[in-house]
């Protein structure tokens, strides 16, 4: 298990290869709508990381079989039959078992509920085949976790708890893999195709029935929609001047943004790109204080604030992990929610200097989120998590002092807003199952809070909650208008998330409904470091040691096909073994490899090693001995008499290099030096495959020195619903020179013995998206590549021009058909079909969306995502060094294209 603090969003990982492992990120989900119902997030992540471990690691009898005698080779089925399941399966378990074993998480909130609520209302409740598949359409990421626990959890209720473990051993056991239906039968008696229409039936019955009993207890909320997304629109608030709603907006197709519309919805401006999905807050002037996440270096990815607006974007933080911002009335200062180890606290920062000051502590067992200024700036307003799943709303003074509780309970609590008087308080809370928006009249707060600190009385101040709205979706981040008329909110719909607004009205706002949180079964539960705590477990530090992690796991058969020349077998076939390995923080990885010929006795082999311990730059080395056949030779004796004769080679190598990062969210850079020292013994063979000692060669042993610089660089943009990259340019260059180092002067530069050449290849690629109909934007995309070997030692037909690049298949690992990356493509001709040391390759294309499918077969694992078009001009030439260029080979056409699903793996 490894806890890291790299990266300050929610999230964890599990590996069964090379071995059983476990990845979790401290950082709190407290500002996750669909992660914030959690106990203890260390305990949730962990049952849920251990669940995938205890799933993906059951093995039948082949799978046993294979592994006893190969080890944990990184493989699906057979070697790992739970990998070859839908991700429904597999990321649905987990989460209903950190639920069932915690008593909160994701199957016992309101998120995954509102997701179903909403599809199965709407008339978009999803079949078993489009949950099986990946697409953007929403809930997009979140269909897994939310389908796939409360399935189960509908199946675990029917049939028994028990039954899981039927289910996962039946498909462990499968000999013909990629039938769920038959494992399912074997644990519940059905199939999971007819399960899930029954479950289907019974959750569109009963939340009809629900929507029935909220609008018989009170008239629904019907808001007024402002601004629609399709996928995330979060965040409202109202500008100073109350004309405007800015609000952060995601829709899968364009970068995340912060959108600015009118007060009746329509469009005014953009302002970002940005990072993500984020918090803002309006300065006095009209620009915008957010957060953004971004790389610190290769490995830790954190967030700081910046000042956003239209051509601007300036940095406020370095270094300081802050976000939910809201500036102060007046500007010149913000409060906002910093990132610790495992925790977050309050503080205020100075919005000219970037200086931050505590308003808090750093506790394991308190957590913030939202804060939010009073208009007077006398309080602040913010949601506080505390064990037991308790996210409140709270209010402090301006130094962080707490002044009152405002609500109190086991409901999501989050993110308070002002009325412009200070009087109300509005929050959203599902404490009756359903997200809804919530106020409470604080107006006697100023009273309070001078009584209480006078007396140092810890009561709560008397407050009424109202029930704001009454939604059979969900609302969220509230925000009141300046001149208190609106309420805006994020408004969860079976598509996603739209910006609302309903009036400020209190005379509407009704008796709140009945709480339905889960109680934590009549006792308070211990959290995982109580229970860590009582059994007396006291954690030691001590030097990171990557030793045992590093051991070997699997071995693979090599398997090395014999090499003819003519009809004579130069080469007989070898027959080795390939293993690998790397640490658990990822500092070091290897691979290790060796192959004999057991007829010529003959020994290859290599290592290659990388170390990413400095961080950056990442190193490496490469060791290696390779044996291949050179092609056949005429020797002429003095009697004319003329023999033939085979040239093999063994070339032993040892390389270096050094790859510095630069990796940003929208942009990546690199630049590899890499060095290399070969040496090439060749032999002369007789007839027989003797070694020949008539004959010899003028230079059987060659040294050669190698050096090579890589530059390469990408800023294209890939969203959700792409077809292509978009809107940029990527591309690389790459320098290369091999020298023969034990070579005469005198034969220096001679073509044909020297064996010197220097070599510069590269690419560029140009995309630009443009509006067009379709799932997704359409996009002119531009490629050029370009080679040139010189030198004595320059071979007339290194470069070959010629076929079509392709993506291999992913289902076995091996690539077994699908095509590869071409350096130099030319699609309607063969592959090599013009060799040359000079060479070009250049294409012009307009590539179009034609079918979001979102299709499967039932529990058939083959699934339809999209389908994609283009149509192309290609055209590239290649020479050798002594020819004139001939005329260009030109080819135009059109392609179809599909990403699909093929046994549940992408491609």
């Amino acid at each position: 298990l490894v806890l890291a603090d790299n990266l300050d969003s929610a999230n964890g990982l599990a590996n069964v290869f090379p071995s059983n492992r476990a990845v979790v990120f401290v950082h709190p989900p407290i500002d996750d709508v669909s992660l914030a119902f959690y106990d203890d997030w260390l305990e949730l992540v962990i049952t849920h990381e251990l669940a995938h471990v205890f799933h993906l690691d059951e093995s039948g009898s082949l799978s046993s079989l294979l592994r006893s005698i190969f080890g944990r080779y990184p493989s699906r089925w057979p070697f790992f039959p739970g990998l070859s399941s839908p991700t429904w399966t597999i990321e649905g378990m987990a989460t209903y078992y950190e639920s069932a074993m915690t008593g909160s998480g994701r199957a016992h909130g309101s998120y995954a509920q509102m997701v179903l609520r909403t599809a199965a209302l709407e008339g978009r409740f999803e079949s078993i085949d489009q949950v099986s598949g990946q697409s953007p359409v929403w809930p997009a990421g979140d269909r897994p976790y939310a389908y796939g626990s409360l399935f189960f959890d509908h199946l675990m209720e029917r049939y028994g708890q028990d039954r899981m473990a039927d289910f996962v051993q039946a498909g462990a056991r499968q000999l013909v893999p990629y039938r769920l239906n038959a494992a399912a039968g074997k644990a519940f008696g059905t199939s999971f195709s007819a399960a899930w229409r029954d479950w289907q039936s019974e959750v569109e019955a009963r939340y009809s029935l629900l929507a029935d009993s909220l609008a018989a207890h009170a008239p629904l909320t019907e808001g007024e929609t402002i601004a629609r997304s399709g996928r995330y629109a979060l965040h409202p608030r109202f500008s100073p001047d109350g004309s405007e709603v800015a609000y952060a907006r995601s829709d899968g197709r364009s970068d995340p943004q912060i959108a600015v519309v009118r007060a009746d919805g329509s469009p005014v401006r953009s302002v970002g790109p940005l990072n993500g999905v984020e918090s803002m807050a309006w300065f006095p002037d009209g620009a915008f204080v957010v957060a953004q996440i971004e790389y610190v270096d290769p490995y830790r990815l954190t967030k700081d604030l910046y000042r956003v607006e239209r051509g601007e974007r300036r940095r406020l933080t370095r270094g300081e992990r802050l976000y939910h911002p809201d500036v102060a009335p007046g500007g010149g200062a913000a409060v906002a929610v910093q990132n610790g180890p495992g925790t977050t606290r309050l503080v205020r920062v100075d919005l000219e200097t970037g200086r931050v000051q505590a308003l808090s502590e750093f506790r394991s067992a308190e957590q913030w989120a939202f804060p939010r200024w009073s208009p007077d700036a006398r309080f602040i307003a913010a949601s506080r998590w505390r064990p037991g799943a308790r996210y409140d709303v709270v209010i402090l003074d301006r130094d962080g002092r707490l002044v009152t509780e405002v609500t109190d309970d086991r409901a999501v609590d989050m993110a308070p807003a002002w009325s412009p008087d200070g009087r109300w308080l509005i929050w959203s809370s599902d404490r009756s199952g359903i997200p809804n928006l919530y106020a409470a009249d604080v107006s006697g707060l100023a009273e309070y809070a001078g009584a209480a600190r006078r007396a140092e009385d810890a009561a709560r101040l008397a407050v009424a909650a109202r029930q704001v709205t009454n939604l059979v979706g969900g609302a969220f981040f509230p925000d009141v208008s300046p001149d208190g008329r609106w309420i805006a909110y994020a408004d969860y719909h079976a598509d996603g998330w739209r910006i609302a607004k309903i009036p400020f009205d209190p005379e509407r706002w009704i008796e709140p409904l009945p709480a339905a949180v889960p109680p934590l079964d009549g006792v308070q539960r211990d959290s995982l470091t109580a229970a860590l705590a009582a059994a007396q477990v006291v954690p030691s530090a001590r030097p990171y040691a990557p030793a045992r992690s590093l051991l070997p796991r699997y071995w693979a058969p090599l398997y090395a096909p014999p090499e003819r020349v003519g009809e004579r077998t130069v080469l007989p076939a070898a027959y080795g073994a390939l293993t690998s390995g790397r640490d658990l923080v990822g500092r070091h990885q290897y691979t290790l490899w060796a192959g004999l010929n057991p007829d010529r006795g003959r020994l290859e082999g290599g290592l290659e090693y990388d170390y990413a311990g400095l961080g950056n730059p990442l190193l490496g080395i490469e060791l290696g001995q390779q044996h291949a056949s050179l092609g056949g030779v005429l020797g002429r004796r003095a009697d004319a008499t003329i023999d033939t004769l085979f040239v093999t080679e063994r070339e032993r190598r040892f390389g270096v290099f050094a790859t510095f990062l630069r990796p940003r969210l929208r942009t990546n850079a690199s630049v590899t030096l890499s060095g290399a020292l070969v040496r090439e013994d060749r032999q002369l063979l007789e007839l027989d495959l003797s070694e020949s000692r008539r004959y010899s060669l003028q230079d059987p042993v060659i040294t050669l020195g190698e050096a090579s610089l890589t530059l390469a660089y990408t800023n294209a943009r890939r969203h959700a619903f792409s077809i292509s990259a978009e809107n940029g340019v990527g591309g690389f260059v790459r320098l290369r020179a091999r020298r023969e180092l034990d070579l005469p002067d005198s034969l220096r530069g001679v073509r044909g013995d020297d064996g010197s050449f220097g070599e510069v290849t590269s690419e560029i690629r140009v995309y630009l998206a443009v509006p067009g109909p379709g799932y997704a934007r359409h996009v002119l995309a531009a490629r050029v590549s370009a080679g040139n070997r010189f030198g004595s030692g320059a071979d007339a037909d290194h470069f070959e021009l010629g076929g079509a690049a392709g993506t291999p298949e992913p289902v076995t690992g091996l690539g077994l058909f699908g095509g590869t990356r071409l350096l130099f493509p030319l699609r309607g001709y063969s592959r090599a079909a013009r060799l040359g040391n000079r060479v070009w390759s250049a294409s012009a294309e307009y590539r179009v969306p034609i079918w979001l499918a979102h299709r499967g077969s039932g529990l058939r694992p083959l699934y339809l995502d999209r389908v994609f078009g283009s149509l192309f001009v290609d055209a590239g030439n290649a020479w050798g060094p002594s020819d004139a260029p001939s005329e260009a080979l030109i080819s135009t056409g059109a392609e179809l294209a599909a990403r699909i699903l093929p046994l549940w793996t992408s491609s």
